[in-house]
């Protein structure tokens, strides 16, 4: 089941994406655990992804998020450019290449400097707009983090389903 956080910005919506993005790293490890190199690296179901491929997902949606989100820290309205996390960053990047271990470390600390980053927020701060380059629509810090949480939530849920079978 798709689990659902709310559009608006309030302190109990806050919270349930900070919890979710508090625990992403730790399901990640949970999951992996026990998991071969050959298991890691193979798709998990017939023409899908294998859990290292997820994992250099992850790490792209996180950065293309993360840097929108320092973005509009630093600057008012900070214009994106239309950066796509596979097609432009994976490709030029390819932490599938690295082991998982590796990329589970990098992703670790990733989160930890955004987990930082986000709880010392003000109201007034998870409120900053960012614009993409594309879209009329400006989106808030909020609405970013609480996007990357739930992409997060959606594919740790599929990874666990695909590994259980």
């Amino acid at each position: 089941m798709k689990k659902q956080i709310s559009t608006t910005q309030s302190a109990a919506n806050i919270a349930e994406v900070m919890k979710i993005l508090r625990q992403t790293p730790r399901q990640l490890a949970a999951l992996s655990r026990g998991l071969s190199d050959q298991r890691l690296r193979e798709p998990l179901t017939a023409g899908e992804r294998s859990f290292v491929e997820s994992l250099a997902h992850l790490i792209n949606m996180e950065a293309i998020s993360s840097d929108a989100i320092y973005l509009a820290l630093m600057r008012d309205e900070p214009v994106l450019p239309g950066i796509h996390a596979e097609r432009d960053l994976g490709k030029l990047l390819r932490f599938d290449r690295l082991s998982f271990n590796e990329m589970l470390a990098y992703f670790r600390i990733r989160r930890t400097i955004l987990l930082r980053t986000l709880e010392s927020l003000t109201d007034e701060k998870w409120s900053r707009r960012i614009c993409e380059n594309g879209k009329a629509r400006k989106e808030s810090l909020y609405w970013r983090a609480r996007g990357l949480a739930l992409h997060e939530l959606e594919h740790l849920e599929d990874l666990e389903g695909k590994l259980q079978t």
